[in-house]
């Protein structure tokens, strides 16, 4: 029995600690003057979704219900040895907290990663990494959604997306 639990408690102490990898990336620079650090947490997703459902329903509106909150970095003065530190901290975020690939795309100089992963059933993490020679964002999404409505926002109207979409 005691094995059992302390089976349970390293779990969890696991699973808490990758999802505190990203949150600590984001700490981490949120207050730096470099980055710009824009976080719409879940009331303002609650009012957009209200407000939204009125003017336009649709399946997206149903998409912006389950999200909880979107984060966003963005290094804008093109400070490549910074942008390289942080490249490198994010990769091993998105190793540890076992991110999936879903898109890669390269056009003209600018490079856009869509990464998500899983962490407990119906609790999902997306994140959008997009970078040219003079920028580089990070948009974390996080929502209640399994991993088909994950996916389903990389469709339109039940086809793939076009990299042309993304990148511009």
């Amino acid at each position: 029995m005691k094995k059992m639990l302390t089976l349970v408690a390293v779990l969890f102490f696991m699973s808490v600690t990758q999802a505190q990898t990203l949150q600590s990336l984001f700490e981490k620079y949120n207050d730096d003057e470099r980055f710009t650090y824009v976080t719409v947490g879940n009331g303002m997703m609650n009012l957009a979704n209200v407000i939204g459902r009125h003017e336009h329903p649709n399946k997206n509106k149903e998409m912006v219900s389950k999200m909880k909150s979107i984060k966003i970095l963005t290094l804008e003065d093109g400070n490549t040895a910074l942008m390289k530190s942080f490249m490198q901290e994010l990769d091993k975020v998105l190793e540890s907290g076992k991110f999936e690939t879903a898109i890669e795309a390269r056009d003209k100089g600018e490079k856009v990663h869509i990464y998500y992963r899983l962490s407990a059933k119906d609790n999902a993490d997306m994140l959008i990494v997009t970078r040219d020679k003079s920028e580089l964002s990070l948009i974390w999404i996080n929502g209640k959604m399994s991993k088909e409505e994950m996916l389903q926002t990389f469709s339109c109207n039940g086809n793939s997306v076009k990299i042309e979409e993304i990148v511009s």
